[in-house]
């Protein structure tokens, strides 16, 4: 959806090098041009984009959780991409998928919470949090593209599940959701504390 509204086509997209596969598929199904940015220990660097892609407009990113690496993006490179996208009237799409399961140190604001001139789009979904059958993802767009992402929508999902909403809103606005997710970061807490152990003992000096 933000690739069809914000792409035309043989524009330039940064995306993440190596990176989630779902959005490079976008981009061309928009006949987009990719433009891939290697990810280093502090998540893609918007400074390369100069030299590769001046012309650049759009950038896919997974800042809290990079796909597939892991990968955190450093509060630097958090600032450099959302001062690439004031400098150039470029927009941020950011995918936060898995940033509410994190067992370690504080999390980074998001880019869209970071974001003081509307240029970032942010990209969720309920199907890690509750469970993969739950197909019911959400966006937040700055206000003034609200109108061209209704009128896409319509285009091509005219039947969203409204069931599936409903019961959604309703078990996040009684506060379900938030117990849920406190027992689902206990239990997953527990697993990986688990499963790091018994590496550790099996494996030994194997890791690092």
């Amino acid at each position: 959806l933000a690739a069809q509204v914000l792409l035309d086509p043989g524009d330039e997209a940064l995306v993440e090098e190596p990176g989630y596969n779902g959005a490079t598929m976008a981009i061309r199904a928009s006949s987009g041009r990719i433009i891939p940015l290697p990810v280093d220990d502090e998540g893609m660097s918007i400074q390369l984009a100069g030299p590769k892609a001046p012309g650049a407009r759009v950038a896919f990113v997974t800042p809290s959780h990079q796909f597939p690496l892991g990968i955190t993006m450093s509060l630097r490179r958090r600032l450099e991409i959302l001062t690439w996208a004031e400098q150039t009237d470029g927009w941020i799409v950011e995918d936060d998928y898995d940033s509410l399961y994190r067992y370690e140190g504080q999390p980074l604001a998001a880019l869209q919470g970071l974001d003081t001139n509307q240029r970032v789009l942010y990209v969720g979904t309920f199907s890690k949090v509750m469970f993969p059958g739950l197909r019911l993802g959400y966006i937040v767009v700055p206000p003034d593209i609200v109108e061209a992402f209704l009128a896409m929508r319509s285009c091509i999902d005219l039947h969203p599940p409204a069931p599936a909403q409903a019961v959604m809103h309703q078990f996040i606005t009684e506060g379900h959701f938030a117990r849920h997710l406190r027992r689902m970061l206990n239990l997953y807490g527990e697993r990986r504390d688990h499963f790091v152990a018994a590496a550790q003992a099996q494996l030994g000096d194997w890791l690092t």
